[in-house]
C-alpha cells in the first residue's frame, strides 16, 4: 500500500502555513559563536606567542575583510532571492492572463510550499492561488484563502473590495446563499459599490440562482453601460445570465437575442463552465456564428 504524497497538490491549509515568511536571523548565533572563538583565540595568541600582538592585528584585519565580504555576499544573495520571487509572481500573473492554469498552479505549488522571502510575495501568491482554485471549481478552498487574506493581511481598500467580490461569487457557486447575501449586503455598503460592474454581475447571478429573473433583468438594464466599461469580455457573463432570466420568464425572443450576444463574445462551453445554471440554454437557443477570421 503506497503512502500518501507528502505535499498534496494545492493543499490550502499546508500552503497557508508553509508560505509564512520566517525570520532569517539564524546566522546571527553562528556569527556570535565564531566571534567568541576568535576573541578567545586572539587572547591566547597575544599572551602565549612571541609577537602575538602583531599576529592578532594581522588576523583581525583579515577577519574584518572576510566579514565585510560575507555581509556583501549575503546582501547580494538576499536581493537576488527577492528579485527571483518577484519574477516568479510576474510569470504566474502572465500564465493566469493567458489562461494556462496547470502551469500557473504548479508554479504556485512550488512557490508556496516554502517560506516566501517577503510578505508581499506571499500576498501576491495567495491572491493568484485563489484565482486558480476558483478556475478548478475548488470554491471552498478559494473561500478559505479569501478569508485568510481578509483577516490577516493589511490590504488597501481596492484589494479588499476585489477579494470580497470574488468571495461572494464563490459563496454563490458553493450554494451558500445566506452567506452570499450577507456578503453582497456588505459590499453594497462599501464606498464606490454603486459604480462596480463586478458587484452588479454578482447580484445578477444571485437573482438568477434564487429565481428572481425580473430583478436580474432590471439590474442589468440599469448597470449595462458600467458593466460594459469595467468588465470588457466578461460582459458576456451578464448577457448569458440575462438570457437565462428571459428564458425563465418565457420571453424566448429576448432570451435568443441576449444569448446570441453572449456567445459572440464567449463560447457556450465556457459560459456553462462558469455558470452551470446555463446548461439548459444549450440546444434551446442558437449560439452566435463567429466569423472565421475572428475565430
Amino acid at each position: 500500500m503506497s503512502d500518501a504524497p507528502a505535499n498534496p497538490f494545492l493543499d490550502v491549509p499546508m500552503l497557508l502555513e508553509a508560505s509564512i515568511p520566517r525570520p532569517r536571523g539564524g546566522w546571527f548565533w553562528y556569527a556570535g559563536g565564531v566571534f567568541l572563538l576568535i576573541v578567545l583565540l586572539s587572547t591566547y595568541i597575544e599572551r602565549g606567542v612571541a609577537n602575538g600582538r602583531q599576529i592578532v592585528n594581522f588576523l583581525s584585519s583579515l577577519i574584518m575583510l572576510a566579514l565585510i565580504g560575507a555581509m556583501g555576499y549575503m546582501t547580494w544573495r538576499s536581493a537576488r532571492q527577492v528579485q527571483g520571487e518577484q519574477l516568479k509572481l510576474a510569470a504566474v500573473e502572465e500564465l493566469v492572463q493567458m489562461r494556462r492554469w496547470p502551469e500557473a498552479a504548479w508554479m504556485l505549488q512550488e512557490m508556496l510550499t516554502r517560506p516566501t522571502r517577503t510578505p508581499q510575495g506571499r500576498l501576491g501568491g495567495l491572491v493568484f492561488l485563489s484565482s486558480v482554485l476558483a478556475r478548478y471549481h475548488r470554491f471552498h478552498d478559494a473561500i478559505v484563502v479569501y478569508d485568510h487574506l481578509l483577516e490577516h493581511e493589511n490590504l488597501d481598500g481596492g484589494t479588499i473590495f476585489g477579494l470580497k467580490l470574488a468571495r461572494a461569487m464563490a459563496l454563490l457557486r458553493e450554494d451558500r446563499l445566506f452567506d452570499a447575501d450577507r456578503a453582497i449586503a456588505e459590499l453594497r455598503r462599501m464606498q464606490g459599490s454603486e459604480r462596480s460592474g463586478g458587484l452588479a454581475l454578482v447580484e445578477i447571478y444571485r437573482d438568477i440562482k434564487t429565481g428572481h429573473p425580473r430583478e436580474a433583468i432590471e439590474l442589468f438594464a440599469e448597470r449595462r453601460n458600467v458593466m460594459r466599461d469595467q468588465l470588457g469580455m466578461r460582459l458576456a457573463d451578464a448577457l448569458a445570465l440575462v438570457a437565462r432570466g428571459h428564458d425563465l420568464m418565457n420571453e424566448s425572443s429576448l432570451a435568443a437575442i441576449n444569448w446570441d450576444q453572449a456567445t459572440l463574445l464567449v463560447p457556450e462551453p465556457e459560459l456553462v463552465r462558469r455558470y452551470p445554471e446555463l446548461a439548459v440554454m444549450i440546444g434551446r437557443y442558437a449560439p452566435a456564428i463567429v466569423p472565421k477570421e475572428a475565430a
